[in-house]
């Protein structure tokens, strides 16, 4: 029951405290403690409290920001298919371009894939694969370039190059006779 009783009145200091910014603890002649917001002696420091639980002093930041996290964090933009130096079909109907970021695709950045200098889409996306329109054969160079917010590159891939031609089979090996 005492230590009830001490824990409320030590609660209600500490919640005074937060107004006044003060609390005391002292032990009378009887060995009691007691907890006030009044200096008991010209000598006495005040106790150093951390905040009640469930009190803050300033609002909550957000966990990370865009801006933060382009000025912090070291993007990397890597292409994923078509593979460097992937052959593919000639008529292929699509030509599906992908790409990884690390450490990921924040939300509000956008990627711009590029073949032979010339963006695939319209406006930049904020997806990890998009889809071309047939290529002519001949070697095509992929570039993936990575946005912030804001517009502005923060990070570009390697460039990649692929070819759209006929696809040879490697010739068997020859048949061994025992």
């Amino acid at each position: 029951m005492r230590k009830t009783i001490v824990a409320a009145l030590l609660s209600a200091f500490a919640v005074a405290a937060a107004a006044e910014d003060a609390v005391y603890r002292y032990v009378d002649a009887d060995g009691v403690v007691h907890y006030t917001d009044r200096a008991p002696d010209r000598h006495a420091r005040p106790l150093r409290l951390g905040p009640v639980s469930g009190a803050t002093s300033k609002p909550a930041k957000a966990f990370y920001s865009p801006e933060a996290l382009r000025q912090a964090a070291r993007f990397s933009v890597r292409i994923e298919s078509p593979t460097p130096g992937q052959r593919l079909a000639p008529g292929t109907p699509a030509v599906v371009l992908a790409a990884s970021v690390m450490p990921a695709l924040v939300s509000g950045f956008h990627l711009v894939y590029q073949v032979d200098g010339k963006s695939v889409s319209a406006a930049p996306v904020d997806a990890l694969s998009v889809s071309a329109a047939a290529l002519p054969p001949g070697e095509h160079e992929l570039v993936v370039v990575l946005l912030d917010a804001r517009g502005q590159e923060i990070a570009r891939s390697e460039t990649g190059r692929f070819e759209i031609g006929e696809v040879r089979l490697a010739a068997s090996a020859p048949k061994k006779t025992y």
